[in-house]
């Protein structure tokens, strides 16, 4: 233990100085891999060079090229990132103590479409969650756009760059926690959005075993990948935008960042007019993934790890409500609903299930579901199926914000997790009241799973499908999703959505 105004930690590479807050520590913007310029654009994460005098890890690195993010200005107020290709690729840790106390280590991996966002968003602060459950919190950085996941040929790992960056914290983590309090035999990733869609693609990735021994989702999906055919094509029409072709790594590698990004800009618009869900998704490359995480999981090929996973009862609200686009109309809700045997039959059905029914209202339900709810409910029948611990919640909080417009929406769910209700970014989105007792709730929960491989309430299975509803007043239930689920066409009950659906629902998120 050292003079707690100035921490130091140990780490393979060197000592790092931190900051001692009025609870607990932090040690920001650690290097876990070189700033990946030159050859190292769109190639897989190199180990930082060691160091020899104390390095500060007082201030947070910037966040990794992106785009500007307008859902981050409108849910919580926030400013937009200071971003780099130098000095981007680092990781944050929060500790209550440099000892020998091995504590659980969550490790949160964030979300953003796979476009934007940042370990360092004040959003994710991991300070209250690590002093108050006595945890180690480490949230991570990882190359986003086209930077992370654009598919070049004959590049090793391209297309996934961005989850092998992820790959590379949690090896960090596993060679370099025990120095921060952490227990390298006990890591937890959990993640939202983005971020839970990684962890499904870590649950069916070889190279991801053993870097984590239980995961918990939040409105993730197992299905949301690129076949290698789609992710070339989107390399190519990518690349025309800057007036290359894929082949021509060294102008890629050349081309300045800003152009990139102002390319992305438009190839963001043009997949939005297409109807595509994200301009970039991970790849089945055959090398990193050889399939969608769902199938994996199915065929048993998934990590046999506990999992927690959830969504929230009014996601697609956010898009509809807070975040710029169109307005759905009844021929979209009815579109939306074309491979139903009866469309207009599952409108009255969805109708029937919702106070507020009108076109807007009815659109967001079922895209909910379409995108979150339905393939959650997949994956973990799948995973409980494949005879892995696994326990199911949806998040039933509705914000005030809006006259209550925004419902349970997607991300509301983020500052109970993080315990961060005080804040202002969180009063924006969530109230000024929204309750302590539901932070409490799902602290205790997640840390619960975390600590000891066990959730605090009964696990799901696929016969009963016990599910935590959580909420002002928590409780387990047996399938809640039953009404809905019926209302579900019926290839997307058990199998994955019809692309067409899902391209018209994409409109809209």
């Amino acid at each position: 233990m050292t003079d707690c105004a100035s921490p130091i930690a140990e780490t393979g590479l060197g000592r790092v100085r931190g900051v001692a807050l009025e609870d607990g520590l932090v040690f920001r913007g650690i290097r876990y891999a070189r700033d990946p310029l030159g050859d190292l654009r769109f190639a897989p994460p190199a180990e930082p060079e060691p160091w020899s005098a104390v390095r500060s890890a007082e201030e947070f690195g910037p966040a990794v090229p992106q785009t500007i993010d307008l859902g981050r200005r409108e849910m919580f107020g926030l400013p937009d990132y200071v971003t780099s290709e130098v000095g981007s690729l680092t990781l944050n840790v929060w500790t209550p103590a440099v000892d020998d106390a091995r504590r659980p280590v969550l490790v949160w991996i964030h979300g953003g479409a796979f476009s934007w966002g940042s370990g360092s968003d004040p959003v994710y602060d991991g300070h209250r969650l690590s002093t108050r459950r006595d945890v180690v919190v480490v949230t991570i950085n990882y190359r986003l756009g086209a930077l992370g996941f654009l598919a070049l040929p004959g590049v090793p790992g391209s297309g996934n760059v961005g989850l092998l960056d992820q790959l590379a914290a949690l090896r960090w983590v596993r060679r370099n926690i025990a120095g921060f309090g952490g227990d390298s035999d006990n890591v937890t990733i959990f993640g939202q959005s983005a971020g839970a869609v990684s962890i499904a693609a870590h649950l069916a990735a070889p190279p991801s075993r053993g870097l984590f021994h239980r995961a918990i989702m939040q409105s993730g999906s197992g299905e949301m990948v690129l076949s290698a055919e789609e992710a070339s094509t989107r390399a190519a029409e990518f690349a025309r935008l800057l007036g290359t072709v894929p082949e021509d790594l060294e102008r890629l590698r050349t081309i300045p960042v800003e152009d990139l990004l102002t390319a992305q800009e438009r190839f963001d618009a043009i997949m939005e007019e297409r109807g595509e869900l994200a301009a970039f998704l991970p790849v089945i490359d055959g090398m990193l993934l050889s399939e969608r995480p769902l199938d994996a999981v199915s065929a048993g090929r998934g990590a046999p790890v506990p999992l927690l996973l959830g969504s929230t009862r009014d996601e697609a609200r956010l898009f509809t409500e807070l975040l710029p686009g169109p307005e759905p109309s009844e021929e979209d809700l009815l579109a939306l609903l074309s491979d139903h045997r009866d469309p207009t039959a599952a409108r009255s059905g969805y109708a029937a299930l919702d106070e507020r029914t009108a076109p807007r209202d009815l659109f967001a339900a079922i895209l909910g579901d379409r995108l979150f709810a339905a393939p959650t409910e997949r994956l973990a029948v799948a995973h409980a199926r494949a005879g892995h611990p696994t326990w199911r919640y949806e998040f039933r909080y509705r914000s005030p914000i809006r006259d209550g417009a925004l419902g349970a929406c997607h991300s509301l769910d983020i500052p109970f997790v993080f315990d961060l209700l005080e804040t202002d970014a969180a009063r924006r989105f969530a109230g000024s009241h929204a309750p302590a007792a539901l932070a409490e709730r799902i602290g205790a929960g997640w840390v619960a799973l975390a600590r000891t491989g066990i959730a605090d309430w009964p696990p799901f299975d696929p016969e009963s499908r016990r599910t935590l509803l959580l909420d002002e007043h928590s409780a387990p239930v047996d399938d809640p999703y039953g009404a809905r689920r019926a209302l579900w066409p019926e290839q997307e009950q058990q199998g994955p959505p019809a692309p067409d659906s899902v391209s018209t629902a994409a409109r809209f998120a």
